[in-house]
């Protein structure tokens, strides 16, 4: 038993450091994802009309790209195990299917959380005008606000990545892999992005740490939803 637990969690080491590389060394993903978040910030920027760019619609227009990079990173990932057969080789190798994806998972949730924190350096530059009270608070509201937005975009994120997974091995068995995938993950994950951007209007506005528990709480509420609907998901697709 003792053999079956260590050779499980060696298993789910080398999976978790494949996932690793494959988003950080030996591809693209990441930098492309990260490049993907400049343009589109650019791109609201100079599209949309200054006399309707507030504080409000700032905070939309980031969560709106972090879900857009976080699709294109997450569609990315699983078409080149689409194409490399990666997935039939570590079936091969015994290692159960939750295993995969949790590896995975914890994989692309620290990919997606160093774009978010990528992100709200590139948003506080380009939108700076627009969150003027933010920057010019006290730098101990400026802290707290940030951590706020550090925490959304973690569990977010987390969440982004539990569905992510799941989508993925749903297309692994549908001829219309990438159409699926995007059917499937866009409307699933829209209520966890707009409780995620509800927080971050609270931790923006300087309400403090004690404001908006509901909208954080209602974000972890998704996430473990998620988790636990992988394991189970996951799992039985795995065998197919």
């Amino acid at each position: 038993m003792k053999k079956d637990v260590g050779r499980s969690w060696k298993v789910f080491y080398f999976l978790f450091q494949k996932e690793l590389r494959l988003y950080f060394l030996g591809t693209s993903f990441y930098l492309v994802s990260a490049v993907l978040s400049g343009g589109l910030f650019l791109l609201f920027r100079f599209t949309y009309p200054s006399e309707k760019l507030n504080q409000e619609t700032s905070i939309s227009i980031l969560w709106a790209v972090h879900l857009i990079s976080s699709l294109f990173s997450l569609i990315a990932s699983a078409e080149w195990e689409w194409e490399s057969n990666a997935m039939r080789a570590v079936k091969l190798s015994g290692a159960e299917g939750y295993f995969v994806f949790l590896s995975k998972s914890i994989a692309s949730f620290f990919s997606l959380t160093l774009l978010w924190v990528l992100e709200i350096f590139v948003w506080l530059v380009l939108f700076g005008s627009e969150n003027s009270s933010l920057l010019k608070s006290p730098l101990n509201q400026i802290f707290t606000a940030v951590v706020q937005m550090l925490l959304a975009g973690a569990v977010a994120s987390a969440g982004i990545s539990f569905l992510g997974q799941i989508t993925s091995i749903l297309a692994l068995h549908s001829r219309f892999k990438h159409v699926l995938m995007f059917i499937v993950f866009f409307p699933v994950s829209i209520p966890l992005i707009i409780a995620a951007s509800a927080y971050t209007r609270i931790a923006v506005s300087l309400k403090g740490l004690d404001g908006g528990f509901n909208f954080i709480s209602l974000e972890l509420a998704f996430c473990f939803f998620f988790l636990a609907a992988g394991f189970v998901l996951y799992d039985v697709l795995w065998e197919e």
